[in-house]
Formats: structure tokens, sequence, C-alpha cells
């Protein structure tokens, strides 16, 4: 079950989204996986979450976050503001509920469980933190590319 809801369903819908546009898959989803991965397994070490179910070794417990829904939410998010030309405020405004209610929904299912220091505003927080790299990471990304086709 966490493979079909972390991994398949979002890459799936990502995919769809994304399709004309390869240069988000080249970019914006290893970029998202290696935030992903840092900041889950800080989280874990720290003992500020629990990702259910547990593995004998602790990378493995994200591994459908990491590589699955946080990048494959990276590149609609990414599609919405750069190629569809969406409000900014509305895109992040629609993602962060939206991060924040499947958080919510993983938190009623036990498939996240926080720690005495951690709570669902501080998961909003760390969202609103990532998507902001994200943004600034993919402005930039873009206007190389843009300057170099420019030479």
């Amino acid at each position: 079950m966490n493979f079909i809801v972390g991994f398949i369903i979002p890459w799936t819908i990502a995919i769809l989204t994304c399709r004309r546009v390869p240069l988000l898959f080249l970019t914006v989803a290893p970029f998202t996986s290696l935030l992903s991965i840092t900041l889950n397994q800080i989280g874990m070490e720290g003992e500020l979450w629990t990702l259910h179910p547990q593995t004998a070794f602790l990378i493995f417990n994200s591994i459908n976050i990491d590589f699955g829904y946080n990048p494959s939410a990276g590149l609609v998010f990414t599609y919405m503001i750069y190629y569809n030309k969406w409000k900014r405020w509305k895109v992040y405004l629609g993602f962060l509920l939206f991060l924040n209610v499947a958080e919510m929904t993983a938190l009623v299912f036990d498939k996240v469980i926080y720690g005495a220091s951690w709570n669902i505003y501080y998961t909003f927080l760390a969202y609103l933190f990532g998507l902001i790299v994200l943004d600034l990471y993919y402005h930039f990304i873009n206007k190389a590319i843009n300057v170099r086709t420019l030479m």
C-alpha cells in the first residue's frame, strides 16, 4: 500500500502533468529527492518523527516519500508556476494545504508519528521552506539555461 500511495500514484500524476517538459524531470526531481532525503534523515535521526513501517536501515523508511511523493509534488508545483503560469501565491497556498492534509492523513493512519518536540505547525513550516527553496532553485536554473541559450 505504501508503494502504491507513496510512489506509483504520485509519479503517474506527475508524468501526466509534466510530460511535455523533460527539463523538469532532469532538474526538479533529483533536487527534490536530495532535499527530501536530507530533511527526512535529519528528522528521523533526531527523533523528531518516525515513519512506519520501520526497517532495519533508517534510510529505507522514507524511500517512497523521498523518491516518489516529494519529487512528484515538486514537479507538479514547479510546472504550475513556471509552465501553467498560475499565480504563485495560489500555487503555494494550494500545495501547502494539500501537503499538510496528506501529512495529517498519515498521522491519523499512524504512518507518521511525531516526537515530543515536533508538531503539524513545524511540518507546515518545513513544507513552506521546501517549496521556497525549490522555487528559488528552479528560478536560478531556468535563468541560467536562458542565459546560456542566448550566448
